[in-house]
């Protein structure tokens, strides 16, 4: 009997030190998209892409002009070509517009990867601010807001306005 008694007390200890910590369980979460648009770096950011797709709208701009006038040489002397002429004219226009077409799709790809060389250096930040805020702060957990939290209690923790003190962007 004194076993069971012994048990039955110590059981209930474990429940009630699994009680009390599970009550200290912090659950935070966060909009990093809303965050990382205040940060300084991205308004350089926006300006460096900015001037890069300018850039390469320029080229497209170029090539397409180039076409355009071979286009209309094209139509003014099509009366007067040979046809071998007019066919070799043909498949140097399609020729070009299939270069202007690969062109915009590999520099649209280029501009992608470009956008996520810049914005890697600014997530880490984010990120690194986000562990610190856990780390200091003593979350269990952060989460993005925008990946679709079904549930958000009222004790959930928004830790955007502490991670905004730690970017210094407050």
């Amino acid at each position: 009997m004194m076993k069971k008694g012994l048990l039955v007390a110590v059981l209930l200890g474990f429940t009630a030190s699994f009680v009390a910590n599970a009550q200290e369980v912090k659950i935070g979460y966060i909009n990093t998209q809303e965050i990382m648009m205040l940060m300084p770096e991205i308004s350089d950011l926006e300006k460096q892409l900015a001037d890069y797709n300018a850039q390469n709208a320029k080229y497209l701009q170029d090539m397409d002009a180039e076409i355009r006038t071979k286009y209309d040489k094209y139509e003014k002397e099509k009366a007067t070509m040979s046809e071998s002429v007019r066919k070799i004219q043909e498949e140097e226009l399609m020729e070009l517009q299939r270069r202007l077409q690969n062109a915009y799709q590999t520099l649209q790809a280029e501009a992608e990867k470009k956008q996520q060389e810049l914005l890697k250096p600014v997530q880490d930040k984010l990120i690194n601010a986000i562990e610190t805020v856990g780390k200091k702060n003593n979350f269990l957990y952060i989460m993005e807001l925008q990946a679709g939290i079904l549930y958000k209690s009222e004790k959930a923790i928004n830790v955007g306005p502490l991670v905004k003190k730690e970017l210094g962007i407050e």
